[in-house]
């Protein structure tokens, strides 16, 4: 994927974000998608995080993940977070709590919701290392 579509399907995410947001909960600023940019140079994550852990990640999930899966980029983890928030999963069933399910559940549930979303091998492991970045900075 090139970097300008990177960069207009991040901007779908935030007014997508922006118009499900209620006036009630704070906005947060996201990122344009950087393709595999060294984690030196990363931002941090939103300031203020959803209370389900669906959220974009940054810096501190990148690090949290990369001590258990070296190889994690940070564009890996923001195409988990796409095809979670924007792509197959959200869209057929709602957002689930990051948080409420450990890591051995998860892998069942995203090993099952692939097949019936039809999601590549390399979408799935995506969005496998994105809800285990969530939950690897978890504080809840």
């Amino acid at each position: 994927m090139t970097t300008s579509k990177l960069i207009i399907l991040s901007s779908a995410i935030v007014i997508f974000a922006a118009c499900r947001s209620t006036k009630n909960t704070p906005a947060v600023a996201v990122a344009p998608a950087v393709a595999a940019t060294p984690a030196s140079t990363v931002t941090a994550g939103p300031a203020v995080k959803s209370i389900n852990g669906v959220y974009p990640p940054g810096n501190a999930e990148l690090v949290a993940i990369q001590k258990k899966y070296a190889d994690v980029t940070l564009a890996a983890l923001q195409t988990g977070h796409q095809i979670y928030t924007v792509g197959k999963c959200i869209n057929c069933h709602g957002a689930k709590n990051i948080y409420k399910r450990g890591e051995d559940q998860w892998k069942g549930i995203i090993d099952d919701m692939a097949q019936r979303a039809q999601l590549s091998d390399a979408d799935k492991d995506a969005v496998y290392k994105y809800v285990l970045s969530i939950k690897a900075t978890q504080t809840n």
